[in-house]
């Protein structure tokens, strides 16, 4: 069974793109010059688009420099789905070892 694919506008996917390049760059962040290529995208998608997405949290300038990294919102997210994930394998292990109990 094949899974329904649905068409993603093009800002969005840049979007998510630009979320992608930087992960993996949360201490130093990118230059504008760095992210325009990495995304095949003009330094002016980069100093409209940066600016505006800093004001969601989803994207910050690194404090005293020109460089752009992902912002807190995500760290929020991954640590909620972390909490969430330890709390289900918990539950888990917890039925898991009632069931182990021979009769």
């Amino acid at each position: 069974m094949s899974e329904k694919t649905y068409a993603l506008a093009g800002p969005i996917r840049k979007t998510c793109d630009l979320f992608r390049l930087l992960a993996g760059h949360e201490v130093l962040g990118l230059t504008p010059g760095e992210i325009a290529k990495g995304l095949s995208v003009s330094p002016s998608w980069v100093s409209v688009n940066l600016p505006a997405l800093a004001t969601t949290g989803y994207v910050e300038q690194v404090a005293g420099t020109n460089r752009w990294r992902l912002g807190v919102q995500f760290v929020r997210i991954a640590t909620t789905v972390a909490t969430n994930l330890n709390a289900a394998k918990r539950q888990l292990d917890d039925v898991s070892a009632r069931y182990s109990v021979p009769l």
